[in-house]
């Protein structure tokens, strides 16, 4: 392979072997960023050098993994720092499994009250039984691959991000109210302080699918101001 392509393939391969070497937990995740801002560093030099390179499109495939850390950056200005989100800040569902599971290497897990935000998920209301509430709920989390296990008064999971492979703790609080049943959902991180918005898409996201499932009765309420 001539030399002048082996830095544009090195811009790419270190970004994927940071990520699948993370996933597969062939190194921590700190070491796998490590070597993803190695490649971006390489796709940087292949930017500058540019205007002076004999070999544009080799150098132009190269930079192109320069977008990734880019995407991250842009998104994480864009979004609160923030790394556990509920429908319900104040008191959100206590995160039993996540006590047991989370080492001395994770972060702690955060105490109420949570940070509140402009435009956070708001807890999705259904005619729907708690019986039924949780047996859809279980049925969807499952069919998105995450480990899940009842709860008292709902259920816990670890849902896995596809990138890195971060497990994040879950839990779903389903209470029975005098007309209506009311679901409330906590998603936290266990390492980093910012999430990038990952635990807000999956709680807005997943609430929106388990009220698809429930018969669509009640549209989850995706508070657009602070709680009130």
């Amino acid at each position: 392979m001539p030399s002048y392509l082996w830095w544009p393939l090195l811009a790419w391969l270190l970004p994927l072997a940071g990520a699948l070497g993370s996933r597969s937990h062939l190194w921590p995740w700190w070491l796998g960023f490590a070597i993803c801002l190695l490649g971006a560093l390489i796709s940087l030099l292949l930017l500058v050098r540019l205007p002076w390179s004999r070999h544009k499109v080799p150098s132009l495939w190269g930079i192109t993994p320069l977008l990734l850390p880019l995407l991250f950056l842009v998104q994480a200005l864009r979004m609160p720092l923030l790394n556990d989100v509920s429908t319900d800040p104040y008191n959100p569902p206590p995160l039993r499994w996540a006590a047991e599971l989370r080492t001395a290497q994770d972060l702690p897990i955060n105490s109420a009250p949570l940070n509140a935000f402009e435009g956070k998920p708001g807890p999705l209301y259904t005619s729907a039984s708690p019986v039924e509430a949780i047996t859809e709920a279980h049925a969807l989390m499952i069919q998105l691959g995450w480990q899940v296990r009842p709860s008292p008064d709902g259920l816990d999971a670890v849902a896995t991000t596809g990138w890195f492979g971060f497990q994040d703790d879950v839990a779903l609080r389903v209470f029975a109210g005098p007309k209506e049943t009311r679901i409330d959902m906590r998603s936290a991180s266990r390492q980093g302080r910012s999430d990038l918005g990952t635990n807000r898409a999956r709680i807005e996201v997943f609430l929106i699918r388990l009220n698809e499932r429930l018969g669509g009765a009640y549209k989850p309420k995706m508070q657009n101001k602070k709680e009130e």
